[in-house]
């Protein structure tokens, strides 16, 4: 769900065709609709290409319905979220390289910052494009945008510190055909996992977040500080356990619900709500 009373704006390519739009949504989760305002040069086929794309990112095609059932009785701990968060869905990106990025941009890094940092890279290197509107937007680069700088540009214009060489080395990969993100969807998560490793500066929670959040494989279960010491406390009696146990464990609880349990017990431990066993 989006806030009461809030919107959600983005820019995006669909076939080829440059959309802006805002997002609202009007009603209460359980009873809800989605107002759409668009611009864009053709209307009535972007119409068409950001229904799909607000299905596809929004994850409106998700059995919450299932999701709540199958764990209502099976896992009692996760049950305990889904009072206060029924109806919260899984939000993919759109485009896997930005996807990637981002998520490389997250590594130790705050919300705040790693947001600065993609925007930078909006407004430094990607395409501007102008709307009948009025209005003037910039676009996620491409891969061929960023493969051809040198990572102390890059650096230097965006904040993104030791991140900028990777990111550029990765751009050029793609360029190159050594890699196909495409192609992971295909793959098996312990598969896609190994491609990911071999990247320069992505580990085993950048790879989880990119596999997730760009709507890869919802098998992937990020793990950081919040579902590191809440899956401890819950599962584990507080007991130490490592992060990539902490990850294996979710996925082999949840399986290809391993994503959503990730994301509701991560929402539940930030309202400091945590259930108690």
């Amino acid at each position: 769900m989006l806030p009461e009373g809030g919107s959600f704006t983005d820019v995006r390519v669909l076939d080829d065709i440059p959309v802006k739009y805002v997002l609202q949504q009007i009603g209460d989760r359980d009873n809800f609709f989605l107002n759409v305002h668009a611009t864009a040069a053709n209307s009535d086929e972007a119409a068409r290409n950001l229904r799909h794309h607000l299905s596809q990112m929004l994850g409106l095609k998700d059995d919450l319905n299932l999701f709540y059932q199958k764990f209502a009785n099976e896992d009692p701990v996760l049950a305990r979220t889904f009072n206060n968060l029924r109806g919260l869905r899984l939000m993919r990106g759109p485009d896997p390289f930005e996807a990637l990025v981002c998520s490389m941009l997250s590594q130790n890094n705050s919300v705040r910052l790693f947001n600065r940092s993609a925007r930078l890279m909006m407004r430094h290197f990607g395409r501007v494009v102008n709307f009948p509107d009025g209005s003037r937007e910039f676009l996620f680069p491409r891969p061929e945008e960023l493969a051809r700088l040198n990572p102390r540009e890059l650096r230097s214009k965006t904040s993104t510190g030791y991140r900028a060489k990777p990111i550029v080395i990765v751009s050029r990969m793609l360029v190159n055909g050594d890699l196909n993100l495409g192609k992971l969807a295909e793959d098996s998560y312990e598969r896609a996992m190994e491609v990911l490793l071999e990247l320069p500066g992505v580990g085993p929670k950048v790879a989880d977040c990119f596999l997730l959040y760009g709507g890869v494989n919802l098998e992937a279960a990020p793990v950081d500080v919040w579902i590191h010491r809440i899956v401890s406390k819950l599962y584990f009696h507080g007991g130490k356990v490592s992060r990539l146990k902490t990850a294996k464990f979710l996925r082999e609880r949840f399986l290809n619900w391993a994503g959503y349990a990730q994301l509701y017990l991560f929402d539940y431990a930030r309202r400091g709500k945590v259930p108690r066993t």
